[in-house]
Formats: structure tokens, C-alpha cells, sequence
């Protein structure tokens, strides 16, 4: 019975993490200055290994479970779960003085969204500033990045959470012996 569900998880956790991919390869393909913010970089990680511990996973518990022990796929769901949080967590910190995506000024100087800086002097070019652009386009542009980050953030999150329930599931099934992968029989010789 847990089986389709945690197949389902599963299939949703790759789709999720690859959102959380696509959103950061896009803040990295925009950086105008500078190399991209490490949780920028840490959140392409967190996807791709994201991605790749739900296929492992599903491939494992689908074609190999007589082969593999029950508790690999536990492991790796933990702890892809685990770099979920540290994701979340850094991009909730980092987006905190943003006011939702409506503190401009904020989100001008946040390294995050302002697609680097660059300053010469006392004077500061922002990336997310144009030679051409008025303030409405760029106004706009901060905004689609901060809403790109926010849901790359909301994502993480909600990956952490389906990690958790897979791992939950996982040892629930490993308990009733439901798990169909290869059991402990004792001390390894």
C-alpha cells in the first residue's frame, strides 16, 4: 500500500528539485558582475543531487530491492532532504529584509537578485540595471528575480518535507518488513 505512494513521492521530489535547478541555473545565466552567490550555486547543487537521489532511489527500490539494503534509500532521502534545508534556510535568510519582493532599495543591494555589482570609485553599477532601462523596467526586473528566489526558497522547503516522509515511509516499511530489499541477517563476516 505505501509502495505507490512513496513511488509518487518520489516522482515529485525529482519534478521539485528540478524546478529548484532550473530557477538557479536561471539567476546564474542572468549574473551581469561577478561570479554568482554561493547559495545561488549551492541551490544548482541541491537540485541536480536532488534529481539524481530520486532516480537512484526509484531505480533502487523498483529494480534492485533484493539487491540493495533497505536502508540506502532511506539515507540518501535523508540526506537529500537535509541539503534542502540548508537551501531553504539560506535563501529565507538572505531574501529576510525584502519585504515580500517589495523593498526596492533592499533589493538592489541583495547580491542575490541585483545580478552582481561592480563598483568604480564612489560610484556602484548593478547588473540588474541597464544602460538604457528606466526605473519601471528595472523595478520589474528586481521583482521577477525575488519572486524567482522565493520560489526556489518555498520549493527547497517543500522538498525537505516530501524527504522526510519518504525517509518516514522508509523506515515504516523497513519495520514491517515491508521494504523487500535485502535484510540484515546479522553481523557482516
Amino acid at each position: 500500500m505505501l509502495r505507490p505512494i512513496t513511488h509518487g513521492l518520489r516522482g515529485l521530489s525529482f519534478l521539485m528539485a528540478l524546478v529548484v535547478l532550473a530557477l538557479a541555473a536561471n539567476l546564474i545565466a542572468i549574473q551581469v558582475y561577478g561570479t554568482p552567490p554561493v547559495t545561488t550555486r549551492y541551490c544548482t547543487f541541491t537540485g541536480g543531487f536532488g534529481m539524481i537521489v530520486a532516480a537512484v532511489t526509484t531505480v533502487c527500490t523498483i529494480f534492485l530491492s533484493s539487491t540493495v539494503p533497505e536502508l540506502v534509500p532511506i539515507v540518501l532521502d535523508g540526506l537529500a532532504g537535509l541539503f534542502f534545508l540548508g537551501g531553504g534556510i539560506a535563501w529565507a535568510y538572505s531574501l529576510k529584509d525584502t519585504a515580500n519582493c517589495s523593498n526596492y532599495d533592499q533589493m538592489l543591494l541583495n547580491p542575490l537578485l541585483n545580478q552582481g555589482s561592480l563598483t568604480v570609485g564612489d560610484r556602484t553599477a548593478y547588473g540588474v540595471v541597464g544602460s538604457d532601462d528606466d526605473v519601471e523596467t528595472v523595478m520589474n526586473r528586481l521583482k521577477g528575480n525575488c519572486q524567482r528566489a522565493q520560489a526556489d526558497e518555498v520549493i527547497q522547503f517543500i522538498c525537505f518535507g516530501i524527504g522526510i516522509a519518504l525517509v518516514a515511509i522508509g523506515l515504516v516499511q523497513m519495520r514491517r518488513g515491508l521494504g523487500g530489499g535485502a535484510r540484515r541477517t546479522g553481523a557482516y563476516v
